[in-house]
């Protein structure tokens, strides 16, 4: 049987039993299945011309709902929010992780022996946990000193902290899984409780990031957050589509110097003069500090909008640019992955698929729409920070979940409704 009969049947069951029987009962359906391969289904059965029924497997019959689309999840039968088929697939769910950075080898023998140290006793999802209470820890002490994430008197040592905290995190995060391998504890669960801090934990990274920045309360700010967990959503739409989370792009640019870079800067922004370095105009750093007009005539080949630019706002700029690489990558391995653009499907259901995949998109999109049209001076830049974090937070455990589960990720997500509602009453019904 070729990929396109194997969509066809996915779509609908009921499609492959009609289908099976017609086989079992016609000869004629050569047009859809060889000779050879109806004979050793027949034979299956056979032994010495003596047919023994055989018991049917249950989870033979369940189907992988990846590569579908609906606009609303449909209804559970029996309740619930995850269908029998979905726990089948999660109780045998295997992690998949994609390739490694260079510094991932080179930090693996480190990460191995830290976790050799840890007690047997000390369940793996402790061990997230503890690394996850860094995190919540550093955000309330930012939040008690930079409630607006704008503020220019935050203690050095708050900044030293968060930075610690991010790379004790992070390292944490390398460590719980090889001490799952290491008690025999592995579980999907792991893989969920993992991941679901690694969501919460964005929020305290933006936090950091604007608060030694002082870009809270700005459309700086919007862009870092709408973008970094748009792109961790974007990650885990990935996995949904290719079942394997993809970790890094080529051998140097990967999760671990991500985190690992974000940590240290921090670090050493407790030793800085911050508000002299980032309120700088970038007219003053290509001058003054790079002595770039020693070479090049920077007035006439640069525009008086980018010269005038602070430096925290130019490195947002760069963040942004950065993400929507990132991202515009991200897309093109789903809609090329051979689940979805395969040489032995059609044209139209190549199309259709890719359409499926990219709806699944629209979500998370809205809340990017909405977050941007609330008035920046409408609402603390907290309040909106943390109901727009926990509102992707809960669209991207639902993707996770129902990526383990193969279940269908409805085009429109109802968790995400309230957070619309109100900032479109915070934008229109404001003004009124």
């Amino acid at each position: 049987m070729d990929r396109r009969d194997s969509l066809i049947e996915n779509q609908d069951p009921s499609l492959r039993i009609g289908r099976d029987t017609m086989r079992r009962l016609s000869s004629d359906m050569d047009d859809f299945v060889d000779d050879d391969s109806l004979m050793d289904h027949i034979n299956d059965g056979d032994n010495g011309g003596e047919t023994k029924p055989e018991e049917e497997d249950p989870s033979s019959s369940f189907v992988d709902e990846t590569l579908s689309s609906c606009l609303l999840e449909p209804p559970i039968q029996g309740g619930g929010n995850i269908s029998p088929e979905g726990l089948h697939f999660i109780s045998t769910h295997a992690y998949r992780s994609g390739d490694y950075t260079h510094l991932d080898n080179l930090l693996n023998p480190l990460w191995t022996s830290l976790t050799e140290l840890l007690p047997l006793w000390l369940a793996p999802n402790m061990v997230t946990t503890i690394g996850g209470l860094h995190c919540g820890v550093a955000y309330a002490i930012l939040w008690y000193y930079s409630p607006d994430m704008n503020e220019r008197d935050v203690p050095d040592w708050v900044v030293f902290l968060a930075g610690w905290c991010t790379v004790a995190y992070y390292t944490l995060d390398c460590m719980d899984g090889k001490q799952a391998r290491r008690t025999g504890s592995s579980s999907p669960l792991g893989q969920l409780f993992d991941h679901g801090f690694d969501c919460m934990c964005a929020l305290f990274f933006m936090s950091t990031i604007a608060s030694y920045l002082m870009i809270g309360g700005t459309f700086w700010y919007l862009l870092l957050q709408t973008t970094m967990q748009f792109a961790f959503f974007m990650a885990q739409w990935e996995e949904y589509h290719t079942h394997v989370l993809p970790h890094c792009t080529g051998k140097f640019c990967g999760v671990t110097e991500v985190n690992y870079f974000l940590g240290f800067l921090t670090m050493a922004n407790a030793f800085m003069d911050r508000e002299a370095v980032y309120l700088r105009d970038m007219r003053t750093v290509f001058v003054d500090k790079l002595h770039l007009g020693a070479i090049v005539d920077v007035e006439a080949i640069l525009p008086a909008s980018l010269l005038e630019m602070e430096l925290r706002h130019f490195l947002m700029a760069g963040w942004g640019c950065m993400s929507l690489v990132l991202m515009s990558l991200s897309v093109k391995r789903v809609l090329t992955h051979p689940h979805i653009a395969g040489p032995d499907l059609y044209p139209p259901e190549i199309s259709a698929l890719r359409r499926n995949a990219l709806l699944k998109l629209s979500t998370p999109l809205a809340l990017i729409v909405a977050a941007f049209a609330v008035p920046i001076d409408a609402v603390r830049t907290r309040y909106l920070s943390v109901t727009l974090g926990l509102a992707f937070s809960i669209l991207t455990k639902k993707m996770i979940v129902f990526s383990m589960a193969k279940m269908r990720f409805g085009v429109v997500q109802l968790d995400a409704v309230p957070f619309l509602v109100v900032a479109g009453y915070i934008r229109y019904g404001s003004e009124k």
